[in-house]
């Protein structure tokens, strides 16, 4: 077989329902990877400075952990779709909060709501597993993988424009800043009616019992929110910083950090597609702990770098490596877990991950303004290390791992 055989990595059936939340997808991509190339540069302009914009970074998560088990376990109960729906208009709220202000206590209010409305976006995984069968699930999240980083990809490219508009059009940074910002936060707007299309096709899995906390897969909600928060906190401590870090450590502005995002973004898509195939290889457990194990190095290696260039090689293998890991990971939790309970036990799963957000960002900046750009790196790589460990223990022994293929 060819590494780039197609049919090996798409799904085997692509409902209508599934190709609008592709659709969806893609939007919401390309808005986030303008968000993420000038955000924190933007912050800076405004005179945060790394303390402050993990304070206000990590208030995504706190929004997120207050509500995502609540949430979960109301969709379950009365139904995904009414649930998700709430969610577009605090987001829509929060991004008027943080365009229209330049005080802390406002983009941590704003940030704040992200994250409650990501509490309540939280059923999506779940709604797009729905559209497959359980043996297609690898392909369809490593297609979902891959169109969502392509689609950073190309918003990520759009940090080209700050340093034009300052050079050609006498904007400030500032201002430059803002217009992209406000650029990509109108582009992710355009993702509200296709995931909305997307809903007419999914039919709600509802739980009989009322309001209730139990779960027949809490021994797999268990083991995944451990990995899970590892890997947050590992993430988190330094990657949730990054433009921050190089800008502080090489002055790099928007274009530069756009270009790397852009070729970090498609390597990582490769990767994501080719996952389905290297878990049929190796099967899923091994598969995933091999990812993480070897994006190890590459993240420990970044303090030794002597200049942006070998940062951002350094950046692209880690983030290749680290992204074939991602679709495995939500393809097997999704396998694992009881159809009628799958939003409730995702909210568990996505509270573990906001838990380590809340942490990393804020002790990354802490420990960046107050002792070292560099240590934060190495805290991460071990925790990544640790995560990859305990996948391997924590779920050799489950009877739904893909065995190697001979």
């Amino acid at each position: 077989m060819h590494l780039f055989d197609l049919k090996s990595m798409v799904p085997d059936k692509l409902s209508l329902p599934s190709k609008i939340y592709l659709v969806a997808m893609i939007f919401n991509g390309f808005g986030n990877g303008v968000v993420n190339v000038v955000l924190q540069l933007y912050l800076l302009s405004l005179g945060f400075n790394g303390e402050a914009i993990g304070s206000i970074i990590m208030m995504v998560a706190i929004g997120a952990a207050l509500l995502t088990i609540p949430v979960g376990i109301l969709a379950d109960r009365y139904g995904k779709k009414k649930i998700v729906l709430f969610g577009f208009s605090l987001w829509w709220l929060s991004a008027v909060f943080a365009l229209t202000t330049r005080s802390i206590e406002v983009f941590r209010l704003a940030f704040l709501l992200i994250g409650v409305s990501n509490a309540f976006n939280a059923s999506w995984a779940p709604i797009y597993s729905s559209f497959f069968e359980s043996e297609d699930l690898d392909r369809a999240f490593g297609l979902l993988g891959f169109l969502n980083i392509v689609s950073m990809s190309l918003g990520s490219l759009l940090g080209f424009i700050p340093p034009m508009l300052v050079a050609n059009y006498d904007f400030t940074f500032q201002s430059a800043y803002w217009t992209v910002l406000t650029l990509g936060v109108g582009i992710s707007f355009l993702q509200a009616p296709f995931f909305m299309w997307s809903l007419r096709g999914v039919v709600d899995s509802r739980r009989e019992e009322g309001f209730t906390f139990t779960l027949k897969s809490k021994s797999v909600v268990s083991k995944f929110s451990l990995f899970t928060i590892l890997g947050s906190l590992g993430f988190g401590f330094f990657f949730s910083l990054f433009p921050y870090y190089v800008n502080r450590k090489f002055g790099i502005e928007s274009d530069a950090l756009g270009l790397l995002f852009v070729i970090s973004n498609l390597v990582s898509a490769g990767a994501s597609v080719l996952a389905a195939r290297v878990s049929k290889r190796f099967g899923t457990i091994k598969a995933t702990v091999m990812a993480i194990g070897f994006s190890v190095p590459f993240y420990l290696l970044i303090p030794l770098a002597s200049s942006f260039t070998w940062v951002s090689l350094l950046y692209i293998s880690r983030a290749g490596f680290r992204a074939m890991a991602n679709p495995l990971e939500t393809s097997l939790f999704m396998k694992l877990i009881q159809e009628e309970e799958k939003a409730t036990a995702n909210s568990i799963r996505t509270m573990a991950m906001q838990g380590g957000n809340v942490v990393g960002p804020w002790f990354g900046g802490q420990i960046m303004g107050h002792i070292s750009l560099d240590v934060p790196v190495y805290v991460g790589a071990g925790l990544y290390a640790a995560q990859a460990t305990s996948f391997y223990f924590l779920f050799r022994k489950e009877k739904k791992d893909q065995t190697a293929k001979s």
